[in-house]
């Protein structure tokens, strides 16, 4: 069966996540019973990787083998009517036969958002901090990460990973009015990674940690030295790389 490769966009905020579980929704449960309702048979969808609760995607992607048969993008029309709008497959292209979303992918990229007040239009899909915040310190801590380190101290314990190592291609952040955006681009991301930095950095820009703290825990996973997780709320997925 030909093999195509999905581009998604979703609302993270009502699923537990992407990745399918039982008795909670998910996004990927929600695309492969639309696909399968249509087509009236089982699909299976692998997607690059998955998303926590709450975590939203502008950019998630996933492939899945279709039959013969099928006109990929009336299905990707029908499907989008059946999923509902918080959920909504805007591309579809077809690639090789041995093509994995997963292992293909070189590189993945997210943006967390932050308002320095309460901002209701914005409560979905930011953290809402309305504390000073000390943004030079916020610099000072991105620019730290570009590079390869272990990331054990700033993820989820997974029995899964074969490594805990991460090359950070790109961390920044940005400031615009009342909105702080941060930026980081890696080859990999272990769980929880992207939250419990952000958390962290602004916990120094708060003043409640230090740059050499953070730099500490940074370089030395055993520091025990604690991090803080940041809300799932401002997470987006951006965007994931592959070498075609």
């Amino acid at each position: 069966m030909p093999r195509y490769k999905l581009t998604i966009e979703y609302d993270g905020t009502d699923f537990s996540g992407w990745q399918i579980q039982p008795n909670a929704p998910t996004v990927e449960q929600t695309i492969e019973d639309a696909f399968s309702t249509i087509l009236q048979t089982d699909i299976d969808l692998i997607g690059q990787g998955r998303t926590d609760a709450g975590v939203h995607a502008t950019g998630q992607t996933a492939h899945v083998d279709l039959p013969e048969d099928i006109e990929p993008e009336d299905l990707i029309y029908k499907a989008n009517k059946l999923i509902g709008k918080e959920i909504q497959v805007i591309r579809v292209e077809e690639v090789a036969d041995d093509f994995h979303s997963r292992f293909d992918a070189t590189g993945r990229q997210y943006e967390y958002t932050i308002t320095k007040r309460w901002m209701p239009l914005k409560e979905r899909y930011s953290w809402q901090l309305n504390q000073p915040i000390d943004y030079a310190k916020l610099e000072e801590c991105a620019a730290l990460l570009k590079g390869e380190f272990d990331f054990a101290g700033f993820s989820k314990f997974n029995e899964d990973n074969m490594t805990t190592l991460c090359e950070i291609q790109l961390s920044e952040f940005e400031q615009e009015g009342e909105l702080i955006r941060y930026h980081i681009r890696s080859n990999r991301f272990l769980r929880n990674m992207v939250r419990r930095l952000v958390g962290s950095m602004m916990r120094v820009a708060q003043n409640k940690m230090t740059v050499d703290q953070f730099e500490e825990a940074l370089k030395n996973p055993d520091s025990g030295i604690p991090t803080f997780t940041a809300p799932a709320a401002g997470l987006v997925l951006q965007k994931v790389f592959y070498k075609k």
